[in-house]
């Protein structure tokens, strides 16, 4: 799967969640606005390279695995 596959099924996913806002993703990260968040996230992620591109990747499984 490349990295536009991988974000268009993380991000049907996390919307599907519906999650409530604010929420504290981890301590300090608190998000405001979901769909901002993962439309930055992926930006970032698809436009990276590696090993920065890792950290969007465990940024957006991080949202995928949170529950509320």
């Amino acid at each position: 799967m490349n990295k536009e596959e991988y974000l268009i099924k993380a991000f049907k996913e996390i919307r599907e969640k519906n999650l409530t806002v604010p929420f504290e993703l981890v301590p300090g990260s608190t998000v405001t606005d979901v769909e901002n968040y993962i439309i930055a996230l992926g930006k970032s992620y698809f436009s990276t390279k590696s090993p920065i591109d890792k950290m969007f990747y465990d940024k957006i499984e991080e949202l995928r695995k949170f529950e509320q």
